[in-house]
């Protein structure tokens, strides 16, 4: 049976904006067209998030119109952590977007500055203004998470049954990288049969 694996680049959205300095915009494109020449053709380029809370994206716009322009033969995506994230990521032209929620109510305050309750409202209301837009779900701290420790299989199954018909993926984030294989196998194959 021939495989095939598929590469998502995030690079150009976790990396920068973990950086305590400011790359110059002319950089991070150099940098983006680096990661595409070598043979990727799935990144995410940013997060429309504000400049006060993520002062290295403040330039989010200028970079997915320039590459979005540049690169019709690329799939560009942004992670998007409201309404407003979405709705400027369909005026720069990109229509497939990353929400994160976190399986741990804990961490999703402490990421999002929000409640579970508070993630899924405002994700029906991106579905709602967009429904042409591919939604991703980010479900961080899928396998464990700082404050709670390490998440069972059946709660990440049934935290994710409300937002079925509101996405079209889903990806596990093993957000502080506490996952085993067996572990992954079990929490992908209980999502498959759910």
């Amino acid at each position: 049976m021939k495989q095939k694996i598929e590469i998502y680049e995030v690079g150009p959205r976790d990396g920068f904006q973990n950086l305590k300095e400011y790359i110059p915009q002319d950089e991070k494109l150099r940098i983006i067209d680096g990661i595409i020449r070598s043979g990727v053709r799935h990144i995410q380029i940013t997060s429309f998030v504000s400049p006060k809370a993520i002062p290295q994206l403040r330039d989010s716009k200028e970079i997915a119109a320039t590459c979005m322009e540049k690169y019709t033969d690329v799939d560009f995506l942004a992670l998007v952590p409201n309404l407003y994230g979405a709705s400027v990521a369909w005026e720069t032209g990109i229509k497939k977007v990353s929400y994160v929620v976190s399986l741990s109510e804990s961490h999703n305050k402490a990421n999002i500055n929000r409640t579970h309750e508070e993630s899924l409202a405002e994700l029906k209301k991106i579905r709602e203004a967009f429904p042409g837009m591919h939604i991703c779900l980010d479900l961080a701290t899928a396998f464990g998470c700082p404050f709670e420790g390490k998440a069972p299989v059946e709660a990440a199954v049934a935290f994710v049954e409300p937002y079925i018909k509101l996405v079209e993926e889903i990806d596990l984030c093993d957000t502080i990288g506490v996952a085993n294989p067996h572990q992954v196998r079990r929490t992908i194959q209980a999502m498959q049969k759910a």
